[in-house]
């Protein structure tokens, strides 16, 4: 759940390196769009999995793993989308969590179309 949290944060932060270095305000608006969403996801992930097993060392000032800032948008969906899957295999968890993580890979697979048209 801990590389979900780090994915999530890469994702936004290459949209943003998208936004900064675009030159056409279409794309810095579909940037923007494509980041909605990640900080509620991530807020939530964070309150019902590891703050409801108190496991509140994770968070440390290098959850952002600059290894996981890819800025091809369409590659990162693909794999958070990947990963969410697993996850939710994960027979461990709860029912709350699994719905959590679906809609979380639904709005993925609204974001791949976006980051298709940039």
């Amino acid at each position: 759940m801990y590389e979900l949290l780090q994915h999530l944060i890469a994702f936004k932060y290459a949209c943003k390196i998208n936004h900064w270095s675009s030159d056409k305000y279409a794309e810095h608006l579909l940037f923007d769009r494509l980041s909605e969403d990640i900080d509620n996801w991530v807020d939530s992930i964070s309150e019902c999995y590891f703050m409801a097993t108190d496991n509140k060392n994770v968070f440390q000032a290098n959850i952002l793993n600059p290894k996981m800032v890819n800025t091809n948008l369409v590659k990162m969906c693909e794999l958070i989308i990947s990963h969410l899957e697993e996850l939710q295999n994960d027979d461990e968890l709860n029912a709350g969590m699994c719905s959590l993580l679906s809609a979380i890979e639904e709005g993925f697979l609204n974001k791949i179309a976006l980051a298709k048209l940039a």
